[in-house]
């Protein structure tokens, strides 16, 4: 039997690895597909041009649709064959363990110069949830101010 395994590159890789290039390359040798988090370290670009992965873009849909698509258009014009629709973060439940930590999240370097990324100070409460809250569309859905407005 011959199994094809999906690498998602979690959000975050590159505090523990050399990053999301190094996933993919590991990725393109092993002749199978690559997921890059909306939330990577590495640029969209960066990610295209290392290697000759099957990559696959994860997005967010944030409240601003320019945003989302700008994405899209970014991984479509790089060689990205398909976009994975994630629609869990929206509604963040409240993270303990980020809070007692003061967890701070690198900046996303693909949001650079769509939208600031550095006015989530907040006393009380996790970074990661106000920027969820602030940022990304729990509104979204098949129909209406949806998927297909990013789509077109």
């Amino acid at each position: 039997m011959i199994f094809k395994l999906c690498n998602i590159s979690t959000s975050l890789v590159s505090m523990l690895i050399s990053g999301e290039v190094a996933t993919a390359r590991a990725a393109a040798s092993c002749n199978t597909l690559m997921v890059l988090s909306f939330s990577a370290s590495c640029k969209i670009e960066e990610v295209a041009s290392s290697c000759n992965a099957i990559r696959f873009y994860q997005l967010y849909v944030f409240k601003n649709r320019d945003i989302s698509a700008t994405l899209v258009r970014r991984a479509e014009s790089h060689g990205f064959k398909a976009i994975v629709l994630t629609v869990d973060t929206p509604m963040l439940g409240r993270r303990e363990a980020d809070i007692r930590n003061k967890m701070v999240a690198p900046a996303n370097a693909n949001l650079e110069g769509l939208m600031p990324i550095d006015d989530l100070d907040t006393a009380d409460g996790s970074k990661l949830e106000k920027y969820a809250r602030d940022t990304l569309d729990p509104s979204l859905s098949w129909k209406g101010r949806g998927v297909a407005e990013i789509h077109n």
